[in-house]
């Protein structure tokens, strides 16, 4: 029996290989060679199997593999190119080559996001044909070696001051086996967009530079931004992932049931195997002789689209028949001018102002009206905001969502102004505001639309959910008020609204209910329930913003990196009464305040004085800082009263001397009847006016007065 199955198998192999006698030629050797070179595993086999195998190698067209030298020859070949950027203008050296110049804290890490390290993963999976998955498992593994604390060491290295780019380098200690050598893991950010640009790791895959350990690495980076970390530098020792001592554990001694790996599904979409489950939308309730694909020409197409109204998608499919009295058109008469509507420029206020009779504010008004249309395309211009530089020429001017409630706070109830300094930030005095908040209110802008998207849909249950971003609204019915939303949102359940974010800087840490505790918070606790005060500016800001866009409903969003509890989003609803409130008043502000000063100019000269002043000041400071002791400036500030001298820098606290806010004079605090312990005198903003500057503007009260008859 054995021998006569033994002769039925050469059978088969000599019948499987008939037409391809050169494998039957081959000695066992070179048959053995053969299908070692494709990658075919080879044992004690037969030659006539040998011959057999051979054959489907080739009939499969199985290459042959490089060797290792040639391999490793492609390897060092990648990863010189990994390090040419900008098109061969830059070449960056081997971080292995760099043995000085590391900073241990991550004081100077770029601004880099969540976006950066999303597109980095996703694009290197489509580089490497992993264009399903996108790296939502390398993101997942990723994330779970970085909540482990198993990425360890981080280190930055600005390589030179005059390249953008810079290296970020850590260890990452395996996933499973903990015991095992570490994985030494680079990447290489730019330094001012944050962007990822490449990478590499000493793991089995890392040339690719997509692995779950460069992933954990950027995620360590992103934490650190996030936090704000890379916001200052320190002095201590390392402290920022540092490296385990050899010998020590990574997890604490405990019983290896306590011991657990963080795993994470949250933020990615596990993806799971193929199986044979029928789907609800894959169901066909016909029987199976009728589950046959027809061609279109064996439906009735005539019945199909009288009982359709010929709104069937299949009619789509038919090839029309021919119109016997179709005509083509005669093409000697054929119009050549076509009636369009066009819309003029939008006017900025100083264009109005010449323009305008001088002082005529309602002339003013008039120019500066806008259509419906050119609202829409002024939007769409501006969509940039801080970017475009006709948003900035068209807010110059015009009383802004951002500073109605200061605005309208300033106006007394005579019409007049307190004060200056809002005119002067209505008509960029003051120039771009710079700041450390402002910063971080607009690196955070993008991730806080994607994290509102998401609660959105999660809390409501709403699909079709989307954030746009938008520019500049000019009202149509004031056109002296503007407003810029941070986004607008579509959604097919709740329709189309505004939305507002603010990402606070000082208590960024926070969670939202500790933040709402805190002196100045714009939230408040209303019979048990959290809501945006109502008093606050933001509240103003709000409701002008769906005054000029013409929405009903503003989604109000306050963010912080808390770790839990780290949004509060509340809708706030158009209130019509508030506007009319507010309405007359802004009117006011702009005639008495925009108006009065476009045509004297006297705030500008102000603003200017004390810059001027300032700046001045400053260099006296700094000269005499740099001066020696013998050779000092000095500088008299003579009494207005006794008209001796004050003290030699009156401006410094503790000393016994006052100075009027109005004429500039300075006087002994014993020669104007001052204690020293006066309740102003400790106020920071505080105001103090001599006898002679109070007594006339006394004197011009007096005169305003009218006469009793």
């Amino acid at each position: 029996m054995l021998k006569r199955a033994k002769r039925a198998i050469q059978s088969k192999i000599i019948m499987a290989t008939i037409g391809h006698d050169k494998f039957l030629s081959l000695t066992v050797d070179e048959l053995q060679k053969y299908l070692r070179e494709r990658g075919v595993p080879v044992g004690d086999e037969k030659r006539a199997e040998l011959a057999e195998r051979a054959f489907w190698a080739d009939k499969l067209g199985l290459t042959v593999k490089p060797t290792d030298k040639v391999a490793e020859q492609e390897i060092e070949a990648s990863k010189s190119a990994k390090l040419i950027l900008d098109g061969g203008m830059v070449r960056l050296p081997r971080p292995e080559t760099l043995t000085e110049g590391w900073e241990d804290g991550p004081a100077s890490l770029p601004e880099t996001c969540r976006d950066h390290l999303d597109s980095y993963i996703k694009a290197g999976n489509r580089r490497i044909g992993l264009i399903k998955t996108e790296g939502r498992r390398t993101l997942a593994l990723g994330k779970s070696l970085y909540m482990s604390r198993h990425v360890r060491a981080l280190q930055y290295h600005g390589i030179s001051v005059n390249l953008c780019y810079c290296f970020v380098r850590g260890k990452v200690i395996p996933q499973v086996k903990t015991s095992e050598q570490t994985y030494f893991t680079w990447v290489v950010l730019h330094k001012e967009t944050g962007q990822v640009c490449t990478a590499e790791c000493t793991c089995c895959v890392g040339i690719q530079a997509t692995c779950k350990h460069i992933a954990g690495l950027l995620f360590a980076v992103v934490e650190s931004v996030e936090e704000g970390r890379n916001a200052s530098c320190t002095s201590q020792r390392q402290a920022w992932g540092r490296a385990p001592k050899k010998g020590e554990v990574v997890h604490d001694a405990e019983f290896a049931k306590n011991i657990s790996i963080i795993g994470v599904k949250a933020d990615v979409t596990q993806q799971l195997p193929e199986s044979n489950r029928m789907y609800r939308s894959e169901f066909d309730p016909r029987t199976a002789a009728y589950r046959v694909h027809k061609p279109v020409s064996s439906f009735n197409l005539d019945a199909l689209a009288s009982i359709t109204n010929g709104n069937c998608g299949l009619l789509m499919y038919n090839k029309p028949k021919p119109d016997p009295h179709h005509q083509l058109p005669n093409i000697k008469y054929v119009k050549t001018e076509e009636t369009v509507e066009t819309s003029c420029r939008v006017l900025n206020v100083s264009e109005a102002f010449e323009i305008a009779k001088p002082g005529d504010a309602d002339s003013i008004i008039d120019l500066l009206r806008v259509t419906k249309h050119q609202q829409a395309v002024l939007a769409k211009e501006t969509a940039r905001q801080a970017a475009s530089s006709l948003w900035a020429e068209q807010r110059q001017g015009r009383v802004t969502a951002s500073v109605v409630g200061d605005c309208v706070g300033c106006v007394k109830d005579d019409g007049s102004l307190s004060g200056h300094s809002q005119v002067a930030r209505v008509l960029n005095y003051y120039g771009s505001p710079r700041s450390a908040a402002l910063d971080w209110g607009k690196t955070q802008e993008p991730v806080a639309k994607k994290q509102y998207v998401a609660w959105h849909r999660l809390h409501h249950q709403h699909k079709g959910v989307a954030c746009d971003d938008t520019g500049l609204w000019i009202s149509t019915e004031c056109p002296y008020v503007a407003a810029s939303p941070d986004g607008i949102v579509r959604c097919k359940e709740c329709g189309t609204g505004l939305l507002e974010i603010k990402n606070p800087y000082t208590h960024r840490l926070l969670d939202i209910e500790a933040l709402s505790t805190k002196k100045g918070s714009c939230l408040t606790m209303e019979n048990g329930v959290l809501q945006l005060r109502r008093s606050h500016q933001y509240y103003a800001q709000v409701q002008v913003q769906m005054w000029c866009t013409g929405y009903k409903w503003s989604d109000f969003v306050v963010r912080t990196v808390s770790k839990s509890n780290n949004i509060y989003v509340e809708r706030i609803l158009f209130d019509e009464e508030y506007i009319a409130n507010i309405q007359p008043k802004l009117y006011t502000f702009f005639v008495n305040g925009v108006v009065a000063e476009l045509l004297s100019g006297a705030i500008r000269k102000v603003v200017t004085d004390k810059s001027v002043r300032k700046v001045m000041e400053s260099i006296l400071v700094r000269i005499e800082k740099s001066r020696p002791s013998s050779n000092a400036v000095h500088v008299a500030y003579p009494c207005g009263v006794c008209n001796e001298e004050c003290d030699s820098d009156p401006g410094e606290d503790g000393r016994s001397s006052i100075g009027c806010d109005v004429c500039n004079r300075w006087f002994h605090y014993s020669c104007v009847g001052i204690q020293g312990s006066e309740g102003f005198l400790k106020k920071r903003k505080s105001v103090w006016k001599c006898s002679a500057c109070n007594s006339k503007t006394k004197g011009k009260k007096r005169k305003r007065q009218p006469r009793a008859t």
